[in-house]
Formats: structure tokens, sequence, C-alpha cells
């Protein structure tokens, strides 16, 4: 999964009661400046999204995972 299909998913899942999110999201991806940045930025933040708002963690858990396991299979580990 890259990051324009996360950012869909969290648009279409959490935009009407976490919108927040989705915007930081959005931020992520516009200040990385390289596709290997804005990819560590978004599973960085997705990451710890489990810590900073579980309840929005928890409706895109598996989405998230699977974003991870990705990042991880392509060789970017996300700490």
């Amino acid at each position: 999964m890259d990051y324009q299909k996360i950012l869909n998913v969290s648009e279409s899942k959490l935009q009407l009661r976490f919108s927040d999110v989705v915007e930081n999201i959005k931020d992520c991806i516009i200040s990385g400046s390289t596709g290997g940045e804005i990819i560590s930025k978004v599973g960085k933040y997705l990451k710890d999204l489990k810590f900073t708002d579980i309840e929005a963690y928890l409706v895109i858990e598996n989405d998230i995972i699977t974003y991870l396991k990705t990042c991880k299979e392509n060789g970017i580990i996300i700490i």
C-alpha cells in the first residue's frame, strides 16, 4: 500500500469524525521532498497514532498494519 492509498483510505474512513488525522497525513505528504521521505513520514505518523489518537487508530488499524508491512517489505523500516 502506498501513501496515496492510505490517504484515500483515511479520507473515506476518518474524514467525518477524525478530520485532523486526515489533515496530518496530508501535511506529512506535503512536507516530504522525496518518495522515501514521504513514505517514512506517513509511516511514523500512522505508527504513533496508536498512542496519540487510539480511537482513530482502531478505525484504520488493519490498513496501518498493511501500510507498515509494505514499507518493511520494500526496505523502509519505520521506528
